[in-house]
């Protein structure tokens, strides 16, 4: 009791701060503790939706591919798809049809999604040198196309949702996507396309005796190097340039937007350009314009 009664002061304040500090740790803890699990929660939630999406990606898709014997050189191949790309190239001294569909189904346990994808139906049909692929998507389903034909072929394709694109080929090409963007390339035969929502393209069409004729919605229009006999290109809402070289006739019309021709002036002499709400730009392809083509868009406003 005597050495209690008799101690230090200072001994007595320094006991009492220890509590004081001891104290306050224990009061921040807590909040650290919270913290840490409220981050470790976030990163097991990233964690599950990263691993989600990487399961519907992959796990999600089931790939389905044959050969089909074209019984000619020169088939006709017609492609139906709901939702995905498609691409078709065509192939010198081929007599086959070959494709690969990569089937996809979206879902948030990949084991599902992959049996979902599995049975997204590929109808096949051929009746002498005509092949039908159509696959019927919806929902979360769909397919994505690669095809290789033989070069001779003609070819069709019909797409609910997703992109186009056709190349390497001599035969007609007809190509319609209701919402995505077409790209025909270095065809040697007639070319129709039908884009409601999407961009379009066309290059490299050489053809003494067909033609182009395009239908775009919304979108803009790139024509290069086109031989062909005519040209009707109809346009809503978008851009048209065209570039390289160009023979034949036709006409291009805009709706609403610009058209630049960016190509020698004989090259154009038998092509009419006209755009209802914008602006005709002829240019040489050096880029110094005459504003020929402006001036007689602004009179016929």
């Amino acid at each position: 009791m005597d050495y209690r009664d008799e101690e230090d002061p200072g001994h007595d304040e320094a006991a009492q701060a220890t509590p004081r500090e001891r104290g306050r740790p224990s009061r921040t803890s807590p909040l650290l503790v919270l913290l840490a699990v409220l981050i470790l929660a976030l990163l097991a939630v990233a964690a599950v939706l990263l691993w989600r999406s990487l399961g519907d990606s992959i796990s999600g898709t089931s790939v389905a591919k044959d050969s089909i014997d074209s019984a000619s050189q020169e088939p006709h191949v017609r492609l139906t798809n709901a939702a995905g790309q498609v691409r078709v190239e065509g192939v010198e001294g081929s007599d086959t049809v070959e494709y690969e569909a990569t089937r996809y189904a979206a879902g948030s346990d990949p084991a599902a999604a992959k049996q979902q994808a599995s049975e997204v139906h590929v109808d096949i049909t051929r009746e002498d040198s005509r092949i039908t692929i159509k696959t019927e998507g919806g929902g979360d389903t769909g397919a994505d196309y690669a095809l290789r034909i033989p070069a001779g072929a003609s070819v069709e394709v019909e797409s609910e949702a997703g992109d186009v694109e056709i190349s390497g080929l001599t035969g007609y090409v007809k190509a319609g996507a209701e919402a995505g963007d077409v790209t025909v390339n270095d065809v040697g035969g007639g070319v129709k396309v039908e884009a409601p929502k999407g961009d379009v393209t066309v290059a490299n069409v050489n053809t003494d005796t067909g033609g182009a004729e395009l239908e775009v919605g919304a979108g803009d229009v790139a024509l290069e190097d086109l031989i062909l006999g005519t040209l009707e290109a109809n346009v809503e809402a978008g851009s048209v340039t065209l570039s390289g070289r160009f023979s034949g006739d036709g006409r291009v019309s805009v709706e609403t937007g610009d058209i630049i021709a960016s190509l020698p002036a004989e090259d154009t002499r038998d092509l009419t350009l006209q755009t209802r709400v914008g602006s005709v730009l002829r240019e040489p392809p050096d880029g110094d314009s005459n504003g020929e083509g402006s001036e007689k868009q602004k009179q016929g406003q």
